[in-house]
């Protein structure tokens, strides 16, 4: 896995390996850093300069890679590939998962969306919370009944009157980037972990590459929207915005008995997933739960 560092490469910059760290320079600085100690590494100008071996060696390094299209927003992401013994075994048990295993899975998934909802809205003084927890205590197996869809609608009711989830607005922009950083992020851990990322649970797209990230991802979008309706944007996301958005992989979560940062939760996520898989007992997903302490970050 990777390191700690989220590091957003914004100016016409040249990065190159150098003695096995990752080296950047532009015009008027040049830094190195240690490879290892980073967690995601995100290129967000299309006029800079990167070498084979970077790419090479951060997928080796467990760390995420991300580039962006001339809106800034997260188009692709370099993913670790290969790396653990486990993977044909835990591909297998993807292929071969009961689909009572997996219904059970996604209810569990979406209930911790749902709560950790309710919990944003308590955080941003927005009424709704206590609706929305009923709703959770009421997701069946496979939410069958629809629960997760209700809920979204009762959530950005109360999250942002007047606010249009499928909308051009920076408010929106703001949103899918934060949720793009989040699926990428998951995605990489998924797979350093050794799992097939396109063998969803929920998602079941056949044309799309991550679905199990999508599963994941859902019940870490509440993060973000705290992150955004806390602060909302300006008209554009200037890059002093899109740094802060970036914030959400520090921010502080509760998983279990221990406490993590998003980008060390989505690595449990994924170990927890695979524990999960092996002893066909769904309970031993992880997944975080946004408290008052969610507003720290660590940097």
């Amino acid at each position: 896995m990777g390191g700690w560092r989220t590091l957003v490469v914004s100016s016409e910059a040249e990065v190159s390996i150098r003695l096995g760290n990752l080296h950047i320079r532009n015009a008027d600085t040049a830094i190195t850093l240690p490879l290892e100690d980073l967690n995601t590494l995100l290129f967000d100008s299309p006029r800079g300069k990167v070498s084979f071996s970077v790419l090479a060696s951060a997928a080796q390094a467990g760390v995420a890679t991300i580039v962006v299209d001339e809106k800034h927003l997260p188009c692709g992401v370099l993913l670790p590939y290969a790396q653990n013994s486990r993977e044909p075994l835990l591909v297998n048990m993807q292929v071969e998962t009961s689909e009572p295993f997996r219904k059970r899975v996604w209810q569990t998934i979406v209930e911790r969306k749902i709560r950790n909802s309710a919990a944003c809205l308590d955080l941003l003084s927005r009424k709704g919370g206590n609706t929305l927890r009923r709703i959770a205590r009421t997701v069946a197996s496979g939410d069958s009944t629809g629960r997760e869809a209700y809920a979204a609608r009762v959530y950005f009711q109360h999250l942002g009157p007047g606010f249009k989830r499928r909308s051009d607005s920076s408010l929106s922009g703001a949103l899918n980037y934060g949720y793009a950083i989040l699926r990428a992020i998951l995605a990489r851990s998924l797979a350093a972990a050794g799992f097939c990322c396109a063998l969803g649970v929920g998602h079941r797209s056949k044309t799309n590459n991550f679905n199990l990230a999508d599963d994941m991802v859902e019940a870490y979008r509440p993060f973000v929207d705290l992150l955004v309706f806390s602060n909302p944007p300006g008209d554009e996301l200037d890059a002093d915005y899109r740094a802060y958005l970036l914030g959400v992989l520090h921010m502080e979560c509760e998983m279990g008995k221990g406490t993590y940062t998003i980008a060390t939760a989505a690595d449990e996520t994924a170990a927890s997933y695979a524990r999960a898989l092996s002893s066909r007992n769904y309970r031993l997903l992880s997944l975080p739960v946004l408290t008052a302490n969610s507003r720290r970050t660590y940097e």
